[in-house]
């Protein structure tokens, strides 16, 4: 995304010039055309634009309604709250037209020779709007009252008005004495019917966040970005029936009991859902889209269906693909409501896990909504980035489902999931893909975030602003951006972000979570982030207005968490657990101060829930072993032998057995690099760990010795010496350590074989599996 300066430069005086002439000049323009609300007051003379305020001085009058409606009275006072704040005069609101003085700005009943046909001619969706302003008037008018109050939002960004972050701090208002809007009739669309952001009108509470978090900050900026907050799919089927009541309606697991999961085959749970939805339907005349989908989770489903199922495999969980399944079941339902009368419903649904890729047996009724969402495939690049031919799939997935005759969603992660919140934007991705989304089809964005505003501030502006105008000029925006956030220190604040962004977009890494993180943030990238910083740090302090500086500051503060994170990481792996305690102790520090910041610098769900769900337990245990009296005995190596093997049987092929020749077996790393890393990304099976530890005969005391693994996906046995050692205390997956009894089958001051049989059957994040940590052997002084 970045550009040489003279050439950004260049391109900045181009758009000005090119876009200035359209809201200048009397007659019709689409601004839908333009990349940002060119700004009025500054540069142009009065007798170039409608006057509002003349040195400092009132000259326009707002007129409304006795009876406007709660948005169009809401049009009317932001209005009059912003130009205040502008230029410190207070225009007058009255729902008499004859009572106004001066420049009349019309808020939507209010305004004379209504005429949306005008604004229909471009699309009828109900948050299109007009802002006509001529000489000695301004009209603002919308298909509804929320296109009403989206006029009065154009008209303030068009006066220099940004709300680039929720607040105070996010919130850029200019200062002019006079105030001149430009003649112009500017019509605008929405670029998507569905635009939402969840999670960001009120964030998601934590275990053990403090108080003073302001988790609904996000609200008024949710609503100044013109976002329509309808949400498309859900997960759970709508029927009462539970595993209790009914558990011949649940899909089994292998050893017969039932899980969560309806088995959408049976008659009885068709005629519940219709039931339900029938229901919601007369409660609600108006409901036009219905929601439903199986329950967030792997969907087992141990033997196909042959009246049901396709015959594809997905492509990333190396199991069934069940679209098939859904997309008949969906027709049935659809169906059924039609006998019933309800001929103009759909049904929203994920296209999602394991029923992602189109069907290939059923074909979907036009009334029906997929909504891709990718959690599968790589999170960090672009659709357009060449490294990334995992993301470039989604393109196969849009054009298969458009193909069959439906007009698919968009869900899209505008995070990285199970981030705690180290340095991350997404940027890259939301500037290229959201404008594909438009040109090929997609009608609707549904976006997952966990919001963390000194890092994700660019992206999920960018991101709000793209579904309103998809083809918007992002340099322009972004410059703006950077321009009005951070005053002088812009050019190294972009400078700061651009190093981030370009490291994940040139890393060919994409293992989930934050497992690749130390192989894409470098030291080399790292010293030039901090380097941007600091030179942003030193001219926000220069400025007068310190506003610069806090803006700063909230990135300075990110970076720290995230810096902090980086070493702790590190530390991990030289098993220096009392550092990594210390470290995780000054992380814990970092992210109550970020929530407690407005807006939040880190996000309160993610900084809290993630740290702790998968850093903690393991610094913890691991402070435990080599304090107290307990020591490491020995580190295992980060680079062993190993042995792939897809089924559950290597024990009886003797895999573990004492030697073995390893010479045709893989080398593998395990906890500085991920399977992903090293070529097995998507393989899903069994590995055979083999290597070799001297133990010192020193620890020959008598005190039990234990094998102690930090992280491993996901199921564990372990010889050593030939002996399967007792299982101590089980892990769980990448969140809790394993460990093992090695008392009885050491060999003080010899070599010592351990074999490890690492399964892994689930797709439970992006490319890991097998040992994903450090190990050690230690000496526990008593039991």
């Amino acid at each position: 995304m970045s550009l040489m300066k003279g050439k950004r430069f260049i391109l900045l005086l181009i758009f000005i010039m090119a876009v200035t002439p359209l809201v200048t000049a009397a007659g019709q323009a689409s601004a839908n055309d333009q990349g940002l609300a060119v700004e009025a007051g500054k540069n142009q003379g009065l007798e170039q634009g409608v006057v509002l305020v003349s040195d400092g001085n009132p000259s326009a009058t707002v007129v409304t309604t006795v009876y406007a409606a709660a948005l169009e009275k809401k049009a009317a006072t932001e209005l009059v709250s912003y130009i205040k704040s502008i230029s410190g005069a207070e225009l007058p609101i009255v729902t008499n037209e004859a009572e106004a003085t001066g420049t009349k700005i019309f808020i939507g009943g209010a305004t004379p020779d209504i005429d949306l046909n005008a604004i229909r001619q471009g699309g009828d969706d109900p948050a299109s709007f007009r802002l006509a302003a001529a000489a000695d008037s301004i009209r603002l008018y919308g298909l509804s009252d929320q296109g009403t109050l989206f006029a009065a939002f154009e008209l303030l960004e068009q006066l220099g008005v940004r709300w680039f972050m929720p607040g105070d701090m996010g919130t850029v208002i200019p200062f002019n004495k006079t105030i001149a809007l430009p003649i112009q009739d500017t019509i605008q669309h929405p670029g998507f019917s569905a635009r939402a952001m969840q999670a960001t009108e009120a964030y998601q509470k934590p275990p053990g966040l403090p108080n003073g978090v302001h988790l609904n900050e996000g609200k008024p900026w949710v609503e100044h970005m013109r976002l329509n907050q309808k949400f498309y799919g859900t997960h759970g089927i709508p029927c009462a029936f539970t595993p209790k009541t009914r558990p011949d309606l649940f899909l089994p697991n292998e050893n017969g009991t039932p899980t969560n999961q309806f088995d959408v085959t049976k008659s009885d749970v068709l005629a519940c859902v219709v039931q339900s939805s029938v229901t919601k339907l007369q409660q609600d005349p108006n409901l036009k889209v219905l929601h439903m989908g199986p329950n967030d989770g792997l969907v087992k489903v141990l033997q196909p269906n042959p009246d049901w199922d396709g015959t594809d495999w997905d492509a990333t969980h190396d199991t069934l693909s069940l679209t098939d399944r859904y997309v008949k079941f969906y027709n049935l339902v659809l169906e059924e409501l039609e006998k019933l009368g309800y001929t103009d419903v759909s049904i929203a649904f994920y296209a999602y896990d394991t029923y992602y890729q189109p069907p290939v047996r059923w074909t979907p009724n036009p009334k029906l909504i997929p909504v891709i969402a990718s959690i599968t495939v790589d999170r960090y690049h672009a659709i357009d980035n060449p490294l990334s031919w995992e993301r470039g799939h989604l393109k196969d997935m849009i054009d298969g489902w458009r193909r069959l005759g439906v007009k698919p969603f968009i869900y899209q992660y505008l995070y990285n999931l199970a981030d705690p919140g180290l340095p991350f934007s997404p940027v890259d991705q939301v500037s290229s893909e959201f404008k594909f989304y438009k040109h090929n089809g997609i009608t609707g964005i549904r976006a997952e975030n966990l919001p963390a505003w000194a890092y994700h501030g660019p992206g999920l502006y960018l991101a709000a602003k793209m579904m309103w105008n998809p083809d918007l000029d992002v340099e322009a925006l972004l410059d703006d951006y950077y321009t009005k956030l951070y005053g002088p220190a812009a050019k190294s604040m972009r400078e700061h972000f651009e190093a981030l962004e370009q490291a994940f977009a040139k890393a060919d890494s994409f293992a989930g979570n934050i497992y690749d993180f130390p192989h894409i943030l470098t030291d080399k990238v790292r010293k030039e982030m901090e380097k941007t910083l600091g030179k942003a740090e030193k001219e926000a302090s220069q400025s007068n207005d310190p506003v610069y500086g806090k803006r700063v500051a909230m990135v300075r503060l990110a970076y720290s968490f995230g810096d902090n994170f980086l070493g702790m990481m590190d530390t991990i792996n030289r098993l220096d657990f009392v550092k990594a305690k210390e470290q995780l102790d000054r992380i814990y520090a970092l992210r109550n101060e970020a929530v407690l910041h407005s807006p939040v610098v880190l996000n309160p769900w993610a900084s809290f829930l993630y740290t702790d769900i998968f850093w903690k337990n393991m610094v913890t245990q691991g402070e435990q072993r080599v304090t107290g009296g307990n020591r490491v005995v020995a580190q295992m190596p980060d680079e062993w032998n190993v042995m792939l093997l897809p089924h559950d049987n290597g024990d009886l092929l003797g895999l573990w057995k004492p030697g073995l020749g390893t010479k045709s077996w893989m080398k593998l790393k395990t906890y500085s690099e991920t399977w992903s890393s090293q070529g097995l990304r998507y393989y899903k099976g069994h590995a055979w760990y083999r290597t070799e530890v001297k133990v010192d005969k020193k620890f020959d005391n008598g005190n039990p010795i234990r094998l102690w693994f930090s992280s491993i996906d996901e199921t564990a046995r372990v010889w050593m010496n030939g002996q399967e050692l007792p299982l101590v205390k089980k892990g769980s997956g990448l969140t809790s350590p394993w460990e093992f009894d090695a008392t009885n089958a050491i060999q003080f001051g010899q070599s010592n074989l351990i074999v490890v049989d690492v399964g892994n059957a689930v797709l439970d994040e992006l490319g890991t599996g097998g040992i994903t940590g450090p190990a050690m052997l230690w000496e526990a002084v008593s039991d």
